[in-house]
Order: C-alpha cells, then structure tokens, then sequence
C-alpha cells in the first residue's frame, strides 16, 4: 500500500486507529482478498486487515463484506465461547484511506494449515473445530431473516431460506456472467435447474450463523492441537447450517474427529439432503470462476476449469436425477 492522502501506509492506519505510537506493520497470513499486516509496538501485537480497493472483481457478496464482521463478532463474544478476536477499532469511512480496515488483537497460535501436528493433535483440532462450528450454529438471526445480512447489504434480506439461496445462486451467476466466462443462457439454464427442484428446500431450517469460509487456514492452532481461534467471519451467511458443512465438506474438513466434535453427524447423501449438497457444492465451486478471474488468481484457465466442472455436474444431474458432486 503505498503513502497518499487516499491510500496510507499500514503503519499509519494502525496508529489512526490506536492512537499515536511507535507501531511497526509487516505483510502477514495467507490471505488472499483482504490485504494483513502484523502490527507491533512494545509487548502489544495486533493483526491490521484491509479490505480490498472496491474496483478488484470480486463476487457480489465480498463487496465490502468487512463491513459485516464487527457485529457478528460482537455477538459471538457475548453469547458464545468461541475464541474470535474482539475487532478493537474499524474505518469504514474511506477518509483516512480509500479500503475499509479494521484491527484486532493477534491471537496465540498458527494457521491449522501450517501446523506440523501429530496425528493425536491433528484430531484434537478437529474436534475442538467441530464443536465450535456446532456453537456458531446454535446463534441465530435475531429478526428471523436469512441470507448475507448487517453491514453493508449486498442483497434484499429475504424471510425464507429457499428464496434467499435461490437469490444468492442467481447473483453468483450473474458475477460469471459478468467476467465473461458464463454468457447468459448458460446462466439461466443454471437457474432454471435450481427453480425446478426448490421443492428440495423445504425443510424450514432456522436461520442459524454459518461461517460461508470453513477451511485449513481460518483455523489457528498450539502446538498440542489445542483451538487458539476462528478467523474470517466476513464471509458468514444466515441460513442453513447444511450449506456451511457442504463448504467444510469441499474444503476436505468434516472427517470423523470434526464430527465427534459436532456432537452429530448431518446426513446429506440421500433424499432432499442431497439435492440441496449439490447446489450448495455448485455455489461453493463457481464462486471459484470469478476468484480465478480476478487480480487475486489472474488464472482465465482455472475459471475454465471450475466451470466445465460445474456444468457437467449440471447436465449429469439433469440427465440421470442423481445429484452427485465429486469432493
């Protein structure tokens, strides 16, 4: 980030948001949307997170999704024991620089990602992840609306699950459509496809608190396998808990020690479940096309490939009925 009136140095936001100090900021984490730094002074060490300028193409709900995430920390600190960072001071005013950023304390531990764990520990952070997933659930929407909800609103908040996924997969869409890789028939076929088995949507879940980001590397870790912390909340949804664990699923998670840690195993295999995992799984994959398109991955081939994958799950599921995605 270099210096000017619009777009300061880390080290200056931090102190915009601290307070006068001597703070030093280095590039930090794996993060690939939002811009992390490391931030220092002293014994105090806080993680400064900068949300991309909003001209990067990026899906229709990372759209200054940051602006999501201090409340719904907010209530996690207070009604649950989940270890997420209190968010200590955010600029969302683009005065003192032309991204949203926040700051956090930096939490003990690594990414699960990078730990070099033993197989005992590998399945306590597992369990430990399971049961706090569980937790994260368990926190509800208030006002009972469902979809990418507080903050600043990338859709309509809708009253059911079914009307607010399907408006979610059509917006999906719309962004591949938007970088070039679907045209538009191909998009509408899509949506036809998920408005002829809806049906499979009624199951009246409860618009529960789903994370929309569960994989390795927003889990933190000690070496014993111990959870020092969840990360990245900006992605969370209210909806069904179903599509978060499909998203888990496809990010290789949900094996046995997570589910010990769930206390239960959802069964999505057979019947509407697994109707529903597919279009979960297609909305996780094609939101991919658009990553590996943008300035994040610049990759046009691998969007290709996302998009042959889905489309051919599309049309086998068309053919045979059989709502197979492979993970």
């Amino acid at each position: 980030m270099a210096a000017s009136k619009h777009n300061q140095d880390p080290a200056s936001l931090a102190a915009a948001l601290l307070g006068p100090g001597r703070w030093r900021a280095a590039p930090f984490g794996a993060g690939k949307f939002s811009d992390v730094f490391a931030v220092e002074g002293g014994d105090a060490r806080y993680v400064l997170r900068v949300a991309p300028p909003d001209s990067v193409l990026q899906t229709f709900y990372e759209y200054r999704m940051m602006r999501r995430e201090p409340t719904i920390h907010a209530r996690l600190l207070a009604e649950t024991d989940v270890p997420v960072p209190p968010i200590l001071a955010h600029d969302f005013s683009r005065k003192l620089a032309n991204r949203d950023f926040l700051i956090m304390p930096r939490l003990p531990g690594q990414p699960f990602s990078q730990a070099a764990l033993p197989p005992s520990a590998r399945h306590r952070a597992l369990r430990e992840w399971g049961g706090y997933v569980r937790k994260v659930h368990r926190l509800l929407q208030s006002d009972g609306l469902y979809g990418y909800v507080g903050g600043h609103p990338c859709m309509p908040p809708q009253a059911t699950w079914p009307a607010a996924f399907a408006l979610m997969y059509r917006k999906l869409l719309n962004d591949i459509v938007g970088c070039g890789v679907y045209d538009a028939g191909t998009a509408d076929t899509a949506v036809s496809l998920l408005q002829s088995h809806m049906d499979a949507f009624d199951h009246d879940p409860a618009p529960a608190l789903c994370h929309g980001d569960l994989w390795v590397t927003n889990l933190l870790v000690d070496e014993a396998g111990g959870v020092t912390g969840l990360l990245d909340f900006d992605r969370a949804c209210w909806g069904d808990i179903e599509w978060d664990l499909a998203i888990a699923e496809y990010c290789g998670v949900t094996s046995g020690p997570f589910w010990d840690g769930y206390g239960e195993r959802i069964e999505t295999q057979a019947g509407p479940a697994a109707i529903r995992r597919l279009f979960y799984l297609l909305y996780e994959h094609q939101k991919y096309i658009v990553i590996s398109m943008s300035s994040r991955r610049n990759d046009p081939a691998r969007a290709r490939r996302y998009a042959a994958d889905s489309l051919a799950a599309m049309d086998a599921f068309r053919r045979t009925g059989a709502p197979a995605f492979p993970v």
